[in-house]
């Protein structure tokens, strides 16, 4: 098995978002933050509060019948045991089941002084129409009807240099790689492996130094980058590579690391 090791990258966050805040008092959303895969990443009550906001990605996603089909199992939702295409965040359009993957943020100093945030869209090639319209839908049938209206879309756009080692490879090889090396998962912000055979428990802490943990779970046979992201959070992460490369770039050409 083949897993390749980076010294960092760059990368460009082009984000979608919706600040709330406390606009919304007589408001309690069911937030499901729903990963391609089909994973239920987030799953949170949202409260009317100074500084709170939705944030999503700015290029348009869509599932298979079989993850839009999925039940949702989270007890504490209100969505629960309904399929993902009958909750805001999964809808069909066509002959294919688009997925707005939204989750909450925190919109303090450091996010504004990071970000440039602009009130309308500054770039059609990176902030896609259909991504800009169904985070729109997602968020009206969340907070109700005008509610992007009242407080509007932001649009934002931050550039990082991340210089943290991080690994490219299939989830099963990263997974195998890991269990032998513990100095790689202290790097990228790991915790321990969990029994199911694909996911990990990242550990990290936020602005304010508050310790952080946080479950993944990766799909079978697809390629991931794991890498410790930075930002209000800095913690343990895996984007998939695909959208890895939406984003972000590698400094230099990777090391093959042997286990």
């Amino acid at each position: 098995m083949k897993v390749t090791k980076y010294n960092g990258f760059k990368e460009h966050a082009y984000r979608l978002l919706f600040p709330y805040e406390d606009n919304f008092q007589t408001e309690a959303p069911s937030l499901l933050t729903i990963l391609p895969s089909g994973v239920i990443e987030n799953d949170k009550k949202l409260s009317a509060e100074k500084e709170r906001g939705l944030i999503a990605y700015t290029y348009a996603q869509c599932v298979d019948e079989a993850v839009a089909g999925k039940v949702v199992d989270k007890a504490e939702s209100t969505w629960k045991g309904k399929p993902y295409c009958d909750t805001p965040f999964v809808k069909k359009s066509g002959m294919k089941h688009t997925l707005v993957q939204t989750w909450p943020t925190k919109i303090n100093d450091k996010f504004k002084k990071e970000f440039k945030i602009t009130d309308t869209n500054p770039d059609v090639k990176q902030f896609e129409s259909a991504a800009v319209n169904e985070f729109k839908a997602c968020i009206d049938e969340l907070f109700g009807k005008d509610a992007v209206k009242k407080v509007g879309i932001k649009y934002c756009h931050k550039v990082t240099e991340n210089n943290f080692p991080c690994y490219l490879g299939k989830a099963e090889a990263l997974v195998e790689y890991l269990k032998d090396n513990e100095a790689a998962m202290q790097e990228v912000g790991i915790k321990e492996l969990t029994s199911d055979g694909l996911g990990f428990v990242a550990t990290g802490e936020d602005g304010k130094g508050n310790k952080i943990e946080k479950p993944f779970k990766m799909e079978a046979n697809t390629k991931y980058v794991i890498y410790k992201k930075v930002g209000w959070e800095t913690m343990g992460c895996c984007k998939t590579k695909e959208q890895f490369d939406k984003e972000a770039e590698f400094f230099a050409k990777g090391e093959r690391v042997s286990f």
